[in-house]
């Protein structure tokens, strides 16, 4: 086995054999991405030994960084130079889930807590892309990037930073939109409000008239009583006036034979004495 002895691996040979230990773990070996980020990162930060199984060669690490310089390296070494577009990509993808969920909101198909899910998406997206871009090197110290890449790095950086703007200005555009539906869904609310309460005083005057049915059906009932209750009386009343005029009919006819008796009982008493005087 090679061995081969470097101070740290932020130096010009450290870097170098940190680059090959990753293209031994990731494209020679083709370990999982996210194990092999993690075991890439804990090696930069506290690492004292590199093995690249390809070469069959061993780096002793003198001093370790730790984890603040293990973490700058990893990031510009591994993630800007290998995942930048990844990272980007990913970013885009957050934008998409979000328009999609602010649009299912917007018809009515997902709560407000649901959507608020798209929101968190992207925000994590965007400060992935924010670390990315804040462990980025400069022009000037990495011109070894540049050569390897093949292109120019500043107009990259242009482009890049632009495509930052429009995701920002994109996503400020979402946020005055959400505002706004906010705001139309408080109106919503106080509207449905009023109309409850609006809806609630026409049940109870509608009970109201109810009730006023059931009194006039009352009144009615009443007033049909009462009808029966006059015609009794009068039927009462032309019976009682029969019976009276029967009874003056009555006494009349008493009073009449009485007279019509007493008159003939005095005729023939008042004619004796005139007999009498005849006979003398």
């Amino acid at each position: 086995m090679n061995q081969k002895t470097i101070t740290n691996l932020a130096t010009a040979a450290g870097r170098t054999a940190y680059q090959e230990y990753w293209h031994d773990l990731v494209v020679d070996q083709r370990s999982a991405v996210i194990p092999s980020l993690f075991g890439l990162w804990r090696t930069a930060a506290f690492g004292s030994e590199i093995r690249i199984a390809g070469t069959d060669t061993s780096y002793r690490i003198g001093h370790p960084l730790g984890p603040r310089g293990g973490t700058r390296v990893f990031m510009e070494e591994i993630i800007v130079r290998h995942y930048y577009n990844n990272v980007q990509a990913l970013v885009y993808f957050g934008a998409v889930i979000l328009l999609v969920f602010l649009g299912l909101r917007f018809a009515g198909l997902l709560s407000e807590r649901v959507s608020l899910i798209g929101i968190a998406i992207e925000a994590f997206m965007l400060l992935m892309l924010f670390t990315v871009l804040f462990y980025a090197p400069e022009d000037e110290a990495a011109p070894a990037a540049v050569e390897s890449a093949g292109t120019p790095e500043e107009p990259e950086e242009e482009a890049d930073h632009e495509v930052i703007r429009e995701v920002l200005r994109e996503l400020e555009d979402i946020g005055s939109t959400y505002a706004s539906l906010g705001l139309r869904l408080e109106q919503s609310a106080r509207g449905q409000e009023e109309a409850m309460k609006d809806l609630a005083q026409r049940v109870s005057a509608i009970q109201g008239l109810n009730l006023l049915e059931s009194h006039a059906e009352r009144l009615e009932t009443t007033n049909v009583l009462l009808g029966q209750l006059v015609s009794s009386i009068e039927a009462m009343s032309q019976r009682i006036d029969m019976l009276f005029g029967k009874e003056l009919e009555f006494f009349v006819r008493k009073e009449f034979e009485r007279m019509v008796n007493r008159d003939a009982g005095e005729g023939p008493a008042n004619n004796l004495p005139n007999h009498r005087e005849e006979r003398r």
